[in-house]
């Protein structure tokens, strides 16, 4: 739940239920034929309309707090909804409000039972190096075989975007991130969006800390998965796996963001 003061929202739902209810209070005085004694004038027909006024102002912000903590439910149901003619039409949108009061209240007790709510990482939504590499035999329940099939792509599409089949493992990293100029066959992988050249005209510290930064990262990701994998292990947790196919995952898609630099600038 995306709420950064739960308490706050309560008060607001209970301030939007209570406008809610006091309009209902004057609605059905009105079809019983007249208001309150003390609002015999215009003066009840002014009060309704103000509670309407501010019912309209606050629903913005209570639909804004169902679609955080509530969003499978009817995006509409905070609106005013008339179904037959002369029937009250805040209804449904005081059904929704204590619902979402209940929710907010219970929050606590939720927490306390199902545990934090933390992100959840979509396998889907891995690079398409690591999935599409991985994926047959992860639905297999095959964990440790999906993480040493999707370290080989990316360790095979990193040494054919660099053109080194002479490099294997980690050693590709180090050739493709090296901060050593481009050489004939020794091309480079660079990130683009990273100024080499600062206003110093030395190397910038963003961009030698990238580079090292996704070297050092290659190099971990083979020698303690990739390597890891291929030396007999016992069959990995799935949760561990993800990790370790999460951690692929980034590197391959700097590898695959990275613009290659080949000797002459090109």
């Amino acid at each position: 739940m995306a709420i950064a003061n739960p308490i706050a929202a309560l008060e607001e739902v209970n301030r939007f239920i209570g406008l809610i209810v006091k309009d209902r209070e004057l609605h059905e005085a009105e079809k019983r034929g007249g208001y309150p004694s003390h609002q015999r004038d215009n003066s009840g027909q002014d009060e309704q309309e103000r509670i309407g006024s501010e019912i309209l102002r606050l629903q913005p912000l209570i639909e804004d707090i169902g679609r955080e903590i509530d969003p499978d439910e009817d995006p509409d149901r905070f609106k005013y909804q008339v179904i037959m003619l002369g029937m009250w039409g805040w209804g449904t949108a005081l059904n929704a409000a204590e619902r979402l009061i209940g929710i907010l209240e219970l929050q606590e007790r939720r927490d306390a039972i199902f545990g934090p709510r933390g992100p959840v990482l979509a396998a889907g939504g891995l690079h398409e190096w690591v999935w599409h590499a991985a994926v047959n035999l992860w639905d297999g329940e095959h964990f440790k075989e999906a993480v040493r099939s999707a370290a080989s792509a990316v360790e095979e599409q990193t040494r054919l975007k660099i053109d080194r089949s002479d490099l294997t493992g980690a050693s590709i990293f180090n050739e493709a991130f090296s901060l050593d100029p481009p050489e004939p066959g020794k091309p480079r992988l660079r990130f683009a969006h990273i100024e080499e050249i600062a206003g110093s005209g030395q190397r910038s510290q963003e961009w030698k800390s990238a580079h090292e930064g996704a070297m050092a990262f290659g190099r971990g990701c083979f020698q303690g998965i990739r390597n890891l994998q291929a030396h007999g292990i016992a069959d990995l947790p799935e949760e561990q796996a993800l990790e370790y196919l999460a951690a692929l995952s980034v590197l391959a898609r700097w590898v695959d963001d990275a613009h290659i630099e080949k000797s002459g600038g090109s």
